[in-house]
């Protein structure tokens, strides 16, 4: 009876630490697929890229069109994505697309002390070297959700078809340290404290006129203020 009682013990002892290693196995597993989609998250990053007009570097559209707009934002920003995702896609073809608006976009993500907007920024900056900034702007904004590493920045430059030796060689340098820095001195300069913001600027009659949109603001908005300023200037 003795002997029956051990070899049941034992089984049961076998069958539990059985089961440990099961659920330690899977716990591993969902450990390692977390993971994977922290680090590779190109399963779920957007792919279809949209040119933009006369893109160079941040900047997009005809530099001597009438009106101007700088755009300060933080890609860990909520409102910033939302404006990426749906106004300015209106905005690009209404007004960027036929020489109306010049539209330059910058980032605040240090002024806000968001250290992984910073390094978003510096990938953006660097992919603009090969005018690949709006690919990695949408891919950032698309996928902001995400947790912005080098390896996850480093699949987005991927996806954007950059050349990887020079993306890497810009981000080890450090290269846009003082771009970044100097986005920030010249969003304070402006009154600047939260995002997104936009500075929209025109000239009548010889001055330069200046005004700030803090926020998110509907697209109505940006079609009242960008036509009250052609009418300023006497423009249809």
């Amino acid at each position: 009876m003795a002997s029956k009682k051990q070899e049941i013990r034992a089984r049961r002892a076998k069958e539990k630490k059985q089961k440990q290693m099961i659920t330690l196995g899977l716990i591993i597993i969902g450990a390692g697929l977390i993971a994977a989609a922290l680090i590779y998250p190109n399963m779920q990053a957007k792919v279809e890229l949209v040119e933009r007009y006369m893109a160079e570097g941040n900047a997009m559209g005809n530099p001597d069109a009438p009106v101007k707009i700088t755009e300060y934002s933080d890609y860990r920003c909520g409102h910033c994505g939302a404006f990426a995702i749906e106004t300015e896609p209106l905005l690009h073809d209404e007004y960027v697309a036929t020489d109306k608006v010049y539209f330059v976009s910058r980032s605040v993500g240090m002024l806000l002390g968001s250290e992984p907007s910073v390094l978003a920024t510096e990938a953006s900056y660097c992919a603009a070297e090969q005018n690949k900034y709006w690919q990695m702007y949408d891919l950032i904004f698309t996928n902001q959700a995400t947790l912005f590493t080098e390896p996850v920045l480093e699949e987005w430059a991927k996806i954007a078809d950059l050349d990887m030796d020079a993306y890497r060689a810009c981000m080890s340098d450090n290269r846009y340290d003082d771009v970044i820095a100097q986005d920030q001195a010249d969003a304070e300069a402006e009154g600047i404290s939260g995002t997104p913001s936009f500075v929209i600027s025109y000239m009548v009659d010889g001055e330069e006129v200046k005004q700030l949109l803090p926020g998110n603001y509907p697209y109505d908005e940006f079609i009242r203020i960008i036509e009250e300023a052609y009418a300023a200037m006497g423009i249809q």
